[in-house]
């Protein structure tokens, strides 16, 4: 598990807030201690892919992400909820 990892966005799911092009940071440190929680932007694994969605409710330790432009997103009202294990990490920072 690495602490920091840096992701190159492709795609307009996280429109305006990142943008297609925008990298971000993402850290586990925030999630040593306490879950995800509603509001958070995360990283996750699914389907052999990253992705990066805002956590919109958590049921039962799974995790129920969309993307801020809902009209371009792939996400759990596509391919449902993530589990925790899926998670890498919190969006920390995001470079423009």
């Amino acid at each position: 598990m690495l602490l920091l990892r840096k992701f190159k966005i492709l795609g307009h799911s996280m429109e305006p807030l990142i943008n297609n092009g925008n990298e971000v940071v993402v850290s586990f440190i925030p999630y040593f201690f306490k879950k995800p929680k509603t509001g958070d932007i995360v990283a996750f694994k699914k389907k052999q892919e990253i992705f990066i969605k805002r956590v919109v409710k958590e049921k039962n330790g799974e995790y129920f992400v969309e993307g801020d432009n809902k009209k371009d997103s792939l996400d759990s009202r596509s391919f449902g909820s993530v589990k925790i294990n899926d998670i890498i990490g919190k969006v920390i920072y995001i470079v423009k």
